[in-house]
């Protein structure tokens, strides 16, 4: 399974990201610095994340 890596902070270690961001359409060679807000999930599925994360901006996108 593919999997965005992520940090929370620029001094954090990358950490794997298996849920999506909702307005956010990843493109391959690219790095992204996003804004993104979570909301809690009432009675989410057995499979899935309790939390939803919502694009509210993008900071930047830098071709690598």
């Amino acid at each position: 399974m593919k999997c965005m890596q992520v940090k929370e902070n620029a001094s954090d270690s990358w950490t794997n990201f298996y849920s999506t961001i909702e307005g956010f359409t990843y493109e391959p060679g690219y790095e992204y610095v996003l804004k993104v807000k979570t909301e809690k999930i009432e009675n989410p599925p057995a499979d899935a994340s309790s939390i939803k994360y919502i694009l509210t901006e993008q900071v930047s996108k830098t071709k690598k």
